[in-house]
């Protein structure tokens, strides 16, 4: 990631750059100071230089792979450019996986499912943690979303961060109680990150030009800033006007 963005702004654009720009970094002090801890046997200059150059190298080839950016060999040099995913990761301090999960999974026809989907299966959502007997809970707040007209889930998943992330923010939207007040501090932070990745998805299908998928991302956007569901009636949105309370306004309106 740290790679990635001094591409993307353009400071580096040779694998000598990268070199050499860690070699002002806190790390490679770290690897002359203990080198056994980063796997090399000595600190000697040229066994120092093998490792980072071995690390670029793969590093390159990941960031390759994940659409971030392109390299090109020209002589005995090694350029690299940046793409488009490469700097919307970079603007949006988004992990690069995260960029290569929005080239696979976004298309010309995304419904707003997929979209939800495709945030809370981003890599930012992979350290959120799940507890001892968690994966019990999950599966009983999955269960309870559904009831409620929510995104259909598989509970065999229950164990994974990003199924918790899911079910958590599908809770938040129909607003159901939470099992357990460690959950309200879990949705606060996949809420907290929710944002910068919805945008970046945006940037990505407007990109593509496709109007409909990038209005659906909107879409999402807006339900997890006003915490309800799309269907629901708008005015439930106000503080203290829930389901009941919005019939009788629409009707009043309706009346009028």
């Amino acid at each position: 990631d740290h790679v990635n963005a001094e591409i993307a702004s353009g400071t580096v654009s040779s694998k000598q750059d990268v070199m050499e720009g860690i070699g002002w970094t806190y790390f490679y002090r770290r690897i002359t100071q203990n080198p056994t801890y980063y796997g090399l046997e000595t600190a000697d200059k040229e066994d120092v230089q093998s490792f980072l150059s071995d690390l670029i190298e793969d590093t390159l080839e990941d960031l390759q792979d994940a659409g971030c950016v392109s390299i090109a060999t020209c002589g005995k040099e090694t350029e690299v450019r940046p793409e488009f995913l490469g700097k919307v990761a970079s603007f949006y301090y988004l992990h690069y996986k995260t960029a290569a999960l929005f080239a696979e999974r976004c298309h010309q026809k995304m419904a707003v499912q997929e979209c939800f989907e495709a945030l809370c299966d981003a890599s930012e959502y992979d350290e959120m943690p799940v507890r001892h007997n968690e994966e019990l809970l999950n599966a009983d707040l999955a269960s309870q979303v559904m009831e409620h007209g929510g995104f259909a889930v598989d509970t065999r998943n229950a164990e994974d961060p990003h199924f918790k992330v899911n079910v958590m923010l599908q809770a938040y939207l129909g607003r159901l109680p939470l099992p357990i007040s460690d959950y309200a501090l879990d949705t606060k932070s996949a809420l907290d990150q929710s944002v910068r990745i919805i945008q970046a998805m945006v940037d990505v299908c407007s990109n593509e030009g496709w109007l409909g998928s990038t209005l659906n991302c909107v879409l999402v956007l807006q339900m997890l800033s006003q915490g309800m569901w799309y269907t629901q009636n708008t005015t439930q949105c106000l503080p203290g006007v829930n389901e009941k309370v919005a019939k009788k306004l629409t009707g009043a309106g309706k009346g009028s």
